[in-house]
C-alpha cells in the first residue's frame, strides 16, 4: 500500500476513534429545592441499561453535586449538576462571565460511577465553568432577579412548597404554633421580637425570637420575601448562629446580626452587603443550625459586641419541604402558615393527600413555581433534544415526589412572573 493511502487510512481511523469517544457534556445548575426531582428526571432521560452515576451525599435527593454518564438516543452524554441556588443559577446562564464549579469530566470521576449510583464520590479535580452554563432550575421567576430573561426559554415544570420552621424549642408546638405573613415580614425587617409576638403567650414576653435565613443567591429567600409582600431585592435583618459549624447537636451559644464581608454568605446580588443582610448559602447549611437548642444565649450586634446575655431564644426561618423534614427529625418544629399546616415529609414519602389538597386549592400559599430555564441560543442538537426530554420527565408526579406537585394538578395559579403574595389576580382554573 502506498504511503499516501496509509496516511489516509490512519486519518480515517483516527476520525472514527475520535467520533466513538466523542460525548456531549451538559451542565445543569440552579435551585437546591428541586434537585431530587431534577436528578430523577435526568436519570430517566438516558437510554435503558446505559446509565452510571454518582453523587456527593448519601442521598441523591439532597446531593449538591452529581454526574450521570450513558447514552441518550444512542449518543454518548455526560450530565453534571452543581446546585448553586436559584438566583445564582439564573445569573450563571444569563451572564456567562459568572462561573459554577462542576466535577471535572475525566476518567477519575467516570471510574467511580456505578449503575446503582455511587454515593460520596470524591473527584480529584473540578472545573469552573462560565460559557458552559446553559440550563438552570429556579424556584423564582427571572423577573425577580437583576438579570434579564431575554435570552432564556422554558418555564414552569412543577410546584415547590416551603415551610416555616423553628429550632429545637419547647416554646413552639409542632404543627400548632402558627406564623402569619405579616409576622414574618415584621420579623425579617427587625430581625428579632419578643416571642410573645409569635405565640401570643404572655409568659413569653421576656423570651426572644430571632430570624435567620438565606443569602440572596437563594430562590427560597426570594419566595419568603415576595410571599410576605416584601420585594426580592429588599435588605433584611438576619442573624448568624454560633457556633459557626454544621453541627446539629451543639447548643446555640450566641446569635449575631449578620456581619458584612462574610465570604460566600454575603448578599451581593443586589449590591447589598449590609449588616444583617447576609445569610446561609444553602438550606443544607441552615438545616442543622435549626436542630439546636437555644435556652441561654448571647445576642451580638454586627460588630460582634454583646448586646444581651442569658437570653432564652427561639430561631425561626423558612425552608424547603425536604430541609424542613430534616429539621423536624432533628428536634426542630414546623409551624403552620397563616393558620394552615402541612407536614414536611421525606423525599421518598412525599406530602400527604390532605396536605397536597391544601396547596392545590389555595388554602396553603407558601409555594412557588419551579422553572426550568435554558438559553435560547443553544445550537447543539443533542443538548436541545435532552432538554426537551428533561422537560417532559421532570413534570411527572412520580419524579417530583416529595418536592412538590405537578403544575397540572393545581386549581389555583399565579402569573408566570409572580413568586408569592396573595392570590389577588390569581386565576381559578
Amino acid at each position: 500500500m502506498k504511503a499516501s493511502k496509509l496516511i489516509a487510512a490512519a486519518i480515517i481511523a483516527a476520525g472514527m476513534a475520535s467520533s466513538a469517544n466523542a460525548q456531549t457534556v451538559i451542565n445543569i445548575t440552579g435551585a437546591t429545592a428541586f434537585r431530587q426531582a431534577a436528578h430523577q428526571a435526568i436519570m430517566d432521560c438516558f437510554d435503558s441499561g446505559t446509565l452510571t452515576y454518582g453523587f456527593n451525599n448519601g442521598n441523591i435527593g439532597n446531593a449538591g453535586s452529581a454526574m450521570f454518564k450513558g447514552t441518550f438516543n444512542g449518543e454518548a452524554v455526560v450530565v453534571r449538576t452543581s446546585w448553586s441556588g436559584s438566583v445564582a443559577g439564573v445569573r450563571a446562564i444569563v451572564n456567562q462571565a459568572n462561573s459554577v464549579t462542576y466535577w471535572a469530566a475525566t476518567n477519575a470521576v467516570y471510574n467511580q460511577l456505578t449503575s446503582g449510583g455511587a454515593s460520596s464520590v470524591t473527584p480529584a479535580s473540578t472545573e469552573a465553568i462560565t460559557t458552559g452554563n446553559k440550563i438552570a432550575f429556579s424556584d423564582n421567576a427571572w423577573q425577580n432577579t437583576p438579570y434579564s430573561g431575554d435570552t432564556l426559554s422554558g418555564g414552569a415544570v412543577g410546584i415547590t412548597a416551603f415551610v416555616p420552621v423553628s429550632n429545637n424549642s419547647t416554646h413552639i408546638v409542632n404543627g400548632s404554633t402558627s406564623i402569619s405573613s405579616l409576622q414574618l415580614r415584621r420579623l425579617m425587617s427587625a430581625g428579632k421580637a419578643p416571642l410573645q409576638f409569635i405565640t401570643g403567650n404572655s409568659s413569653h414576653a421576656a423570651k426572644r425570637v430571632y430570624w435567620t435565613g438565606r443569602q440572596d443567591t437563594s430562590g427560597t429567600r426570594v419566595i419568603y420575601l415576595t410571599e410576605t409582600g416584601t420585594a426580592a431585592s429588599a435588605a433584611v435583618q438576619q442573624y448568624r448562629i454560633e457556633p459557626l459549624s454544621s453541627n446539629a447537636t451543639t447548643p446555640v451559644t450566641a446569635v449575631q446580626v449578620w456581619p458584612t464581608s462574610d465570604s460566600t454568605n454575603a448578599s451581593t446580588i443586589w449590591g447589598a452587603d449590609t449588616a444583617g443582610n447576609g445569610g446561609y448559602a444553602s438550606g443544607s447549611a441552615l438545616s442543622p443550625v435549626l436542630q439546636r437548642t437555644s435556652t441561654s444565649i448571647i445576642e451580638k450586634d454586627a460588630a460582634g459586641t454583646n448586646t444581651a446575655t442569658g437570653i432564652d431564644g427561639v430561631l425561626i426561618s423558612v425552608l424547603s419541604i425536604a430541609d424542613a423534614n430534616d429539621v423536624q427529625i432533628g428536634g426542630g418544629k414546623a409551624l403552620a402558615y397563616n393558620g394552615v399546616y402541612i407536614e414536611p415529609e421525606t423525599v421518598a414519602q412525599g406530602l400527604s393527600a390532605a396536605d397536597k389538597s391544601k396547596i392545590i386549592n389555595g388554602a396553603y400559599t407558601l409555594w412557588s413555581y419551579q422553572r426550568l430555564y435554558y438559553r435560547s441560543d443553544i445550537t447543539d442538537q443533542v443538548e436541545l433534544d435532552f432538554i426537551t426530554k428533561l422537560e417532559t420527565e421532570v413534570k411527572r408526579e412520580t419524579n417530583i415526589g416529595g418536592n412538590g406537585l405537578p403544575v397540572a394538578n393545581m386549581k389555583v395559579s399565579r402569573s408566570a412572573s409572580s413568586d408569592g403574595g396573595s392570590f389577588a389576580g390569581t386565576t381559578m382554573l
